[in-house]
């Protein structure tokens, strides 16, 4: 009998499984078709100077990572508890991630290594594709190998009490570099928000058929824009493991620091610019025409001033601005998700355009004063950031895809348009920003905004099925 297989072509209706896709989720890690969701989290970075002292490790990680079935039926429970108004505590979460470099220290014959060209080099040897700063000048505990992330989180005690037992519980053989703490913060409407003040979460791509039903109940059946994603835009077969419903996914994980003071400058500037020229713009726009949305998440596409509520702002595309006099070209979420852009300069099929999203799983780092409005009151240029976690199918045709090709591309969408402000690298050209929304006779201020974001370390990761950790 041949062994059961999923379809990654399609999404995943958790209400009718399959035997293949129930034991996919079985051995699958969680926080991949869906966010863990937890507050706080501890990164440890972990270095196996000896084979058989990794594998034990890891080995005995078996129980302790989250499963993907565990996660959505520890989800499912938990929003049961809310709508009975009874919170519920979430357990801690656990997942490992491993490196190219981490598959060699452990001994994994090269052929049955996870195939992506990108993973296999790992993030240093891609920095001159990528205009990454020089590796020699990250953060010391990302300069060298990386084998293994330790990702441990929870409330903010749960995450205190394990970092404790795994720092002083670490076996011979095994180096802790470092421990990249996250957290998340919250405006007053409860919505997770970057280091700029930004509301963060939108426009992730959805696999699972209830997350949609959910998303749709929100905001209305879908008429510009949709989330779908099938389970190939994350998912891929674990080679390692000889059973077809082993999968894992790619993990590409960098840390960005986020200039604050930077970008609160570059926004009153920018705001003063096209006030001379005679638009009524303030720092709230100045910053929508940098990011592509307001810092409550409208979107520049809709209009030209916050206060969209939450489940009708992301139904839309640039079907009615090809020319970037709403919402600039250059703008981080136009960049980074043309949607639409792309189909209608370059002939490119709407699944195809859609297929280099990928899934985030980031989360702000450093820590920040707010005010009793849960603004952050302050502006640090330096020690705070985002460690930038996004799954994957494809590491090339995915990340490295639209770090490259859209983000550090001055030439797209449109010739001079200019790098993304946030995640792009490198250029010159300087940024058009209209001094009327939607105006095509307002005159235009050209400016360069980029600068904003540094990376100071990371690497390409695979997470591993199950199988892979009983397997060692």
């Amino acid at each position: 009998m041949a062994p059961p297989v999923v379809d990654l072509s399609k999404t995943l209706s958790l209400a009718a499984t399959t035997a293949a896709e129930r034991a996919l989720l079985a051995q699958l890690q969680g926080n991949l078709l869906k966010g863990h969701g937890r507050p706080h989290a501890a990164h440890l970075l972990l270095r196996f100077g000896q084979a058989q002292a990794g594998r034990t490790l890891l080995r005995g990680l078996l129980p302790l990572i989250g499963r993907a079935d565990v996660q959505l039926a520890d989800a499912r429970r938990v929003r049961a508890a809310r709508a009975a108004g009874m919170p519920l505590q979430t357990p801690p979460f656990v997942a490992c991630l491993l490196s190219a470099s981490g598959y060699r220290a452990l001994q994994v014959p090269r052929e049955r290594w996870p195939s992506d060209p990108a993973f296999a080099e790992g993030l240093k040897d891609r920095q001159p594709m990528l205009r990454d700063p020089d590796p020699a000048g990250w953060e010391p505990p990302w300069r060298g190998e990386v084998h293994a992330l330790l990702q441990l989180a929870g409330d903010a005690r749960q995450v205190e009490a394990q970092l404790a037992a795994w720092a002083g519980a670490l076996p011979p053989g095994i180096a802790l570099l470092g421990v990249e703490r996250t957290r998340a913060w919250r405006n007053a409407g409860g919505e997770g928000i970057e280091h700029f003040g930004f509301v963060t979460g939108r426009s992730q791509p959805l696999m699972i058929d209830e997350d949609l039903a959910r998303d749709a109940l929100r905001r209305g059946p879908s008429q510009r824009w949709s989330p779908r994603a099938p389970l190939g835009q994350v998912l891929v077969r674990d080679p390692t493991v000889d059973d077809a419903t082993a999968h894992g996914s790619y993990v590409v994980c960098r840390k960005l620091e986020q200039n604050v003071h930077a970008f609160r400058q570059a926004e009153a500037a920018l705001a003063r610019g096209l006030r001379k020229l005679g638009a009524a713009a303030d720092a709230a726009l100045a910053g929508a025409m940098l990011v592509g949305r307001f810092a409550d998440g409208t979107p520049l596409a809709l209009q030209g001033r916050g206060g969209l509520a939450p489940p009708q702002a992301d139904d839309f595309d640039y079907a009615d601005d090809p020319q970037g006099l709403r919402c600039p070209l250059h703008a981080h979420i136009r960049k980074t998700n043309p949607r639409g852009d792309t189909v209608r300069e370059f002939g490119i099929a709407p699944e195809a355009e859609r297929a280099r999203l990928m899934a985030r799983r980031s989360m702000p780092y450093g820590e920040r004063r707010q005010d009793a409005q849960m603004r952050f009151s302050d502006a640090p240029s330096h020690g705070v950031g985002l460690l930038f976690m996004a799954c994957q199918a494809s590491i090339v045709e995915q990340f490295e895809f639209s770090q490259a090709n859209r983000a550090n591309d001055e030439g797209f969408v449109l010739g001079h348009t200019g790098v993304d402000p946030l995640a792009g690298q490198g250029g010159a050209v300087k940024h058009r920003h209209h001094a009327g929304w939607g105006d095509a006779q307002a005159p235009t201020l050209a400016q360069r905004m980029a600068g904003f974001v540094t990376l100071k370390g990371g690497e390409y990761f695979f997470a591993p099925s199950l199988g892979f950790f009983a397997g060692l």
